[in-house]
């Protein structure tokens, strides 16, 4: 696969691929397996794994759609992302991203993986025991822009090679037992 890379300078900013999902659900309607906090997405980009409870209380939960992609906010430096793959409700402290019409939810993914989006959101934080990043600085994030034929071509591959370590991790695990 041939991916063209743009000349040097001419970058775009992550809000002009993505937007931050606003859109709200009741806790009490989403189930176990559907419910996603920071405590669920795993450390350095591996996923996720099912919440151990919902919420005590009944509240309001940032609706988030197969495809969108799920980081968390909290402690940023853990590198916790997740691509959904389900629709449900996220925590306050889980930001939702989803791809602008003419992007590929696929490479927001990509994009968001990125050890320098790490880092950018590291500069950006705000406390010290508990960093949480800056939502506005955050979609000043620069990437490289590419014609939708070629951020589609990288999100296939990224997630394409995300599948291939996520069953090597279950092969691992099953070896371990």
């Amino acid at each position: 696969m041939r991916i063209f890379v743009p000349k040097s300078g001419t970058m775009i900013e992550l809000s002009n691929i993505a937007n931050y999902v606003t859109d709200r659900i009741s806790s009490n309607n989403i189930t176990l397996e559907e419910y996603v906090t920071t405590d669920c997405i795993l450390q350095n980009k591996i996923g996720r794994e099912v919440a151990t409870n919902l919420p005590p209380c009944p509240c309001s939960l940032v609706r988030y759609k197969k495809g969108d992609v799920l980081v968390a906010n909290i402690r940023p430096y853990l590198k916790k992302v997740w691509f959904a793959n389900m629709n449900g409700g996220a925590s306050s402290d889980v930001l939702v991203f989803r791809a602008k019409d003419g992007h590929p939810s696929a490479y927001l993914y990509a994009a968001l993986l990125l050890d320098s989006f790490y880092d950018y959101v590291m500069q950006g934080t705000k406390g010290s025991k508990m960093p949480r990043g800056d939502k506005q600085q955050i979609m000043n994030f620069k990437l490289q822009p590419f014609s939708t034929d070629v951020e589609m071509q990288i999100g296939n591959l990224i997630m394409s090679i995300d599948r291939k370590a996520h069953l090597n991790r279950q092969i691992n695990q099953n070896l371990a037992a």
